[in-house]
């Protein structure tokens, strides 16, 4: 079993890059995968937080300090999914030995089938390693001209590296007049739309409970978006998604995808 590795990455913050890395972490560890999730936003981690994962143990910084050994800094996650997290200590990032990133990775790919890397905004040496250890990257963009600009710098120094895209999330569309389309994004950054994810409460309602959108709502416009992208990425065959139409509410309503008992193909 070797990982097959993939960072997420945005050039601008508050895309949602860490949502997406939790959700697609979570749809595929759900798909009974053995999946990693690994917060290598050094700066400014927050899987930790946003899982609710006690880190009393250790975290990633522990172990780039030198402080912990690996397999102390993994949790149990949402899922069945694995988890390791940073650390919000000032101290610890002080400490962080971010040139040892690598060799941990490297370390952890024959126990895994799938690593996700969430990987710091923008251009940062943080985010420039995360990146030359993915098989391949996604690309977080939401619909405006300031996303799409720090998505093309990124998808540059990506390139740089001979780095191969998945594809790219345009997320939390549908909020304002005159967004940029799919169709003006792919042909700006010359990557497909893997998904577009609409404005969801329910995203930030599942952040309230510290659990994946697509665990706490799985028939959630955008767990739908996860679970299909997820699906594909782990070689699952789910079901269509249907929609019908309640005579009495006169209300669409969509077919919840189950991730839990999934199984592998």
């Amino acid at each position: 079993m070797t990982a097959k590795i993939y960072t997420t990455i945005s050039g601008k913050g508050g895309t949602g890059s860490t949502t997406v890395a939790i959700n697609i972490g979570a749809a595929i560890a759900g798909f009974a995968k053995n999946t990693l999730l690994i917060d290598a936003d050094i700066g400014m981690p927050t899987i930790g937080l946003m899982l609710g994962i006690e880190t009393s143990k250790a975290t990633l910084h522990d172990v780039l300090a030198g402080n912990a050994d690996i397999k102390e800094a993994i949790y149990d996650g949402p899922n069945n999914l694995k988890v390791m997290p940073g650390s919000i200590s000032l101290q610890s990032f002080l400490n962080t030995n971010t040139d040892n990133l690598s060799e941990i990775i490297e370390s952890l790919r024959e126990s895994y089938e799938f690593i996700i890397i969430d990987s710091s905004t923008g251009i940062t040496k943080s985010s420039i390693s995360a990146i030359s250890l993915a098989d391949e990257v996604i690309q977080v963009v939401n619909p405006d001209i300031a996303s799409l600009a720090g998505a093309m710098k990124v998808k540059t120094v990506a390139e740089s590296m001979d780095k191969q895209f998945l594809g790219c999330f345009l997320n939390r569309t549908g909020v304002i007049p005159n967004e940029l389309t799919a169709e003006r994004i792919e042909g700006a950054l010359g990557i497909r739309v893997l998904e577009n994810l609409p404005e969801d409460a329910n995203v930030k309602n599942s952040m309230a409970f510290k659990a994946p959108v697509v665990v706490k709502y799985p028939g959630s416009p955008v767990s739908v978006g996860f679970n299909r992208l997820s699906a594909s990425v782990a070689g699952i065959k789910v079901p269509a998604v249907e929609t019908f139409q309640d005579d009495k509410k006169k209300v669409k309503k969509s077919k919840k995808l189950s991730i839990s008992k999934s199984k592998s193909a």
